[in-house]
């Protein structure tokens, strides 16, 4: 699980997100793996036209969940 990949906006349009995003397939491929997945903001068009250059897709009928803020301990407190 990788949490963020982020480039500092100064050194962005330098290859730097490419050639990490390309290390990280080829470490999928030689163990096997059949995808990369990660999460991007819809809004964040930049990004979404970074990864859709590389053959990314997004993916449709999928959505975020969460559970957080009160609803955490509330749902903790549940009889299962």
């Amino acid at each position: 699980w990788l949490e963020d990949l982020f480039v500092y906006p100064e050194f962005r349009k330098r290859g730097l997100g490419r050639h990490l995003l390309v290390h990280l397939a080829r470490i999928a491929v030689e163990r096997g793996y059949g995808r990369m997945e990660w999460m991007v903001l819809d809004w964040n068009e930049n990004a979404l036209r970074f990864y859709r250059s590389l053959g990314a897709l997004t993916v449709d009928g999928w959505e975020l969940c969460r559970v957080t803020g009160d609803a955490l301990p509330a749902l903790a407190g549940r009889a299962s």
